[in-house]
């Protein structure tokens, strides 16, 4: 969102404002089955990660991800929007409401085969 402050208090408030709202956003940490021994052998892919999915669960903006080079810096950050917006969409047309209908289907009809039996 684009908003066109006049005074520099103004701009001052909302920047406390979003860094206090960015704190408050509840952080990802990843976490499986030897997590801790790989992330010991390459702590910046977990960074990455745990950046990105952080990003992901409080509709961030994937900015500043910690890539090296810039240039991929940009490019994932335009993906990951892209995908988000996706995601948002499809989320609208109740694909995904849709699709866990039919899991839930699918159980049930492996239930009933397995009961069969």
């Amino acid at each position: 969102m684009i908003q066109h402050i006049d005074s520099d208090d103004e701009q001052k408030t909302n920047d406390q404002s979003e860094t206090t709202s960015k704190k408050k956003a509840s952080k990802v940490k990843i976490k499986f089955p030897f997590s801790d021994l790989l992330r010991a052998q390459v702590p910046k892919a977990f960074a990455v990660a745990e950046k990105v999915a952080t990003d992901w669960k409080n509709e961030g903006n994937f900015t500043e991800l910690g890539l090296k080079s810039p240039l991929a810096d940009a490019v994932a950050t335009q993906a990951l929007q892209k995908a988000k917006e996706v995601e948002k969409k499809l989320e609208e047309k109740g694909v995904f409401t849709l699709a866990k209908m039919g899991v839930e289907m699918a159980k049930s009809q492996l239930e009933q085969f397995k009961k069969k039996k």
